[in-house]
């Protein structure tokens, strides 16, 4: 049997008890176990009965799961995360407040406030001290590494690359994982043990990325993940992993939170940096200047 995945620092005790057993769970338990990780407002404000049909599974189960961890019904597993959400800043409630009024009403103007409004919502999470220690145990990986690695496919792709491309300008040994000819493997043929990968997948979850980082991982290469889940196939192979709210109103899911996470990642590596990054994004600056990269307004004429 697999040893448990790594839970990140400053999951709650309850989360981590769901971690270190989940391996061992049945399929149908593993279903609630998912479900309780992914959704803790909802475990607090639904009926049993209610999270039971979202997840398509019958009401005892979720009764089997509680008792399975130690506890005498379901109803003690509401009641922390009740506690959990009463602790919550009263932002959060207020936002999704006004959100579910405004969705009552007609029109696109209601659809963009909301499709905004997650994605806010989403993005605020990271200032918990749940992000924050997760971002800060990622950083300390990715900082001793001798050399970072980043994929990311599908909707995915935009988050790596944009990693890459930041972390690059401030001089750090990064390289992207682009598969263009068939060739992203290759990328991976000489990393190693003092090397890092991070990977970025949300659901669903692209398999290649999955097989990509099961290679790095049996390269001794350290996996660092940005995902939408602690139990996300790519979190369970990694020594740390930042966790981000993909939900949205639109048919599509937001990567907005990802790009967050993904520049305080790379800004805190730069910080982490100091003096070295400050000369590379100097240096940076000196040559996309010196090729006139970027468009500059005109210089005004002196008066004669």
């Amino acid at each position: 049997m697999a040893a448990p995945h790594p839970v990140p620092r400053g999951h709650n005790p309850f989360q981590q008890r769901v971690s270190a057993g989940y391996d061992a769970l049945p399929p149908q338990l593993r279903l609630v176990g998912q479900w309780v990780m992914d959704h803790p407002r909802e475990v607090a404000l639904l009926s049993t009965r209610e999270q039971a049909r979202r997840i398509a599974v019958p009401a005892a189960t979720m009764t089997r799961f509680a008792q399975r961890l130690g506890f005498a019904g379901y109803d003690e597993v509401r009641r922390i995360h009740a506690d959990n959400v009463r602790r919550l800043p009263v932002g959060f409630v207020g936002k999704a407040e006004a959100m579910v009024a405004r969705q009552k009403k007609q029109g696109a103007a209601v659809l963009a406030f909301d499709l905004v409004e997650a994605m806010t919502r989403n993005v605020g999470a990271l200032a918990s001290e749940t992000a924050s220690w997760q971002l800060v145990d990622a950083v300390r990986i990715l900082s001793r590494a001798s050399h970072v690695y980043v994929l990311g496919q599908r909707s995915s792709f935009a988050v790596a690359f944009h990693f890459q491309y930041v972390r690059a300008f401030a001089g750090g040994r990064v390289t992207l994982v682009d598969g263009a000819g068939g060739t992203g493997i290759d990328r991976l043929r000489q990393a190693g043990r003092n090397d890092a990968l991070l990977v970025v997948s949300v659901r669903p979850y692209t398999r290649l990325t999955v097989d990509y980082a099961a290679y790095a991982d049996k390269r001794g290469v350290a996996i660092v993940a940005l995902t939408d889940s602690a139990l996300a196939p790519i979190a369970r192979l990694a020594k740390a992993s930042v966790v981000v709210s993909t939900e949205s109103p639109s048919f599509f899911h937001t990567m907005t939170p990802a790009f967050a996470a993904a520049e305080a990642l790379a800004a805190l590596l730069a910080a982490d940096d100091g003096d070295d990054a400050l000369s590379a994004i100097a240096a940076a600056d000196r040559e996309l200047l010196a090729v006139d990269a970027y468009v500059t307004p005109p210089r005004r004429r002196r008066p004669r």
